[in-house]
């Protein structure tokens, strides 16, 4: 990316944020531009001049900014762009991001696989044009960490409240993309891998009318068959077949 395109892409993303002070709005469109040309880069290594690096950090430190304002910025930005689009999907997934600084260790949460490994969960749903095999942006995004005295309390999750449970974030992420699309959500299919196959999470999907693409996790029964689903679905004729190539890493034999 072009440092002109970079600089285009972070005035539109975050032209229109709302952080109480212009000047506030400017410097993050300058350190967006910034990271955007160096995507991977931390802010302690990029090219800034003394007295821009110190702005940078003045801007991260400052506790009037808050990061949900701009969060929402980038998310309007795209739904500007969503009505753009005919047909939308809605992709969604998890990612656990671990954190090896000692100095934040008591900020993360758990991950299940012991005391040394902390880390922040995030939940993102990114809309994707497939007519035009265009990436439209993010439009909802939930981050959290795990209570660490809470780990290894598996046995209370079935007591525990649906609206409780972190499984609660595919529901959750809908209910945002709907109180920022509209009536653009019809438009819209969400696709989830088989964590979402819930059938609180179904029954919410079918309820409000909004369509979705869920890998199955079990054979569930059918209301139309006395088959179970998979048996069902192995009797079906097969309308497509595609063959997928997926790029492995060097060394690592090639799968089709």
């Amino acid at each position: 990316m072009t440092h002109s395109d970079a600089k285009l892409w972070a005035q539109e993303q975050f032209g229109q944020a709302q952080l109480k002070d212009p000047r506030r709005t400017q410097r993050l469109i300058s350190l967006a531009t910034s990271i955007a040309n160096q995507p991977g880069v931390s802010v302690a290594k990029l090219p800034f001049s003394p007295a821009d690096m110190e702005g940078a950090y003045r801007f991260i430190r400052n506790e009037n900014i808050d990061a949900k304002d701009i969060a929402e910025a980038g998310f309007q930005s795209t739904v500007s762009r969503a009505n753009e689009h005919e047909e939308l999907l809605a992709l969604e997934d998890t990612t656990t991001l671990c954190f090896p600084h000692r100095s934040i260790k008591d900020e993360l949460g758990h991950t299940n696989q012991g005391d040394r490994i902390r880390a922040l969960h995030v939940h993102s749903t990114l809309l994707f044009a497939p007519q035009s095999q265009t990436i439209v942006g993010l439009i909802e995004q939930q981050r959290w960490s795990r209570d660490i005295t809470k780990r290894g309390q598996k046995h209370q999750h079935a007591t525990r409240p649906y609206e409780e449970k972190e499984s609660y974030k595919w529901e959750q992420a809908s209910h945002r993309v709907v109180e920022r699309l509209g009536d653009k959500m019809l438009d819209v299919i969400s696709v989830c891998d088989r964590e979402a196959d819930l059938f609180e999470y179904l029954t919410y999907k079918r309820q409000h009318q909004q369509r979705f693409v869920v890998r199955s996790m079990q054979s569930r029964c059918l209301e139309e068959h006395a088959q179970k689903l998979y048996d069902y679905a192995q009797a079906l004729p097969s309308v497509e077949t595609k063959e997928l190539t997926i790029p492995q890493k060097e060394g690592e034999k090639r799968e089709m």
